[in-house]
Formats: C-alpha cells, sequence, structure tokens
C-alpha cells in the first residue's frame, strides 16, 4: 500500500471538506463539545475559519462568554496570539489553542497548510491544543516529521479522540 505525500493529502482532502453535507448542524455539535471540553479555560486561542473549514465564528462568540479569546497574527515565521476585544498581545500560552486542520488520522496526527506555524507555537507554548473537524477529514495513516505536534485532542461532530 502507498501512502499520499502530505501534499497529495492536502489537496484532496481540501476538496472533500468543502463537500461535507449538513455543515450547520455538524458545526453545532463540534462547537457544543468544544465548549463543554473547554469550558474552565480563562484564555483560548482560537484560529478564525476560512471558507471550508470548520466555522469558528459561533465558537469564538460563545467562548467570548467564559474566557479572553485570542486569534493569530502572523509576524513573518511567528505567529502570536492577538486578542480584538482588549486590543493586546498574548504575555504567556493561553489555556487552551483550538488548531483548525485539512485532514487527521486515527493517532491525532494532523496536516495543516504546510507553513508550520501552528507546530513551532505548540512546540513553544504550554497550552492544551485541541483540533477541530469534521469526521469526513480523517484519512488513513501519513507519514509524519519530528516537527509534527500532534493536539492533544480531536473533536468532530460524532466523538472526541484523545491520547
Amino acid at each position: 500500500m502507498t501512502l499520499l505525500s502530505k501534499n497529495e493529502i492536502r489537496t484532496l482532502y481540501k476538496y472533500l471538506r468543502r463537500q461535507v453535507l449538513c455543515r450547520e448542524e455538524k458545526e453545532k455539535k463540534i462547537a457544543d463539545r468544544l465548549c463543554e471540553l473547554v469550558k474552565g479555560a480563562k484564555s483560548v486561542f482560537c484560529y478564525e475559519s476560512l471558507p471550508g473549514e470548520v466555522s469558528t465564528t459561533d465558537i469564538i462568540a460563545r467562548l467570548s462568554e467564559f474566557a479572553e479569546v485570542y486569534v493569530p497574527v502572523v509576524r513573518g515565521n511567528t505567529m502570536l496570539a492577538f486578542s480584538r476585544k482588549s486590543e493586546r498581545y498574548a504575555t504567556r500560552p493561553c489555556d487552551v489553542t483550538i488548531v483548525p486542520l485539512i485532514a487527521f488520522d486515527e493517532n491525532r496526527n494532523r496536516i495543516g497548510f504546510g507553513g508550520g506555524y501552528y507546530d513551532r507555537y505548540l512546540a513553544a507554548c504550554d497550552t492544551k491544543s485541541v483540533a477541530i473537524a469534521f469526521d469526513e477529514q480523517q484519512c488513513e495513516p501519513f507519514d509524519t516529521e519530528k516537527t509534527d505536534i500532534r493536539p492533544n485532542v480531536i473533536i468532530t461532530p460524532t466523538r472526541i479522540l484523545e491520547g
């Protein structure tokens, strides 16, 4: 059996992710599971969704009810956590970091966009990392690199994968 390369998986799963049916219903289930899991957090670093990704618009609004929410700002090769509410950068790692992904496998390995921003951030910060995805984004196992950081948890509409 030949494993697909990460770039081949990215191309295929970007397409598959856009084809997800019943998207709003699934996103609500993901948001409910996520908010329950992180309800004790005081600070959350959450990506701002791009088209095709699990939407974080409602998630950010719900998280803001109990936590300071930060969003990513990229400066060169570095990703910083910025609060739009207080208009300041985080001075310490957030309690929880919500990570985007294009695809994941049964071992919680994730494939992102390939820039390594989240891998570098997670390697440098003591934070609980939670990836959110549709079940349709799960793929066969793939080769990983030393610099790849697995999220602590992956939440889908139907399950929570933890290690």
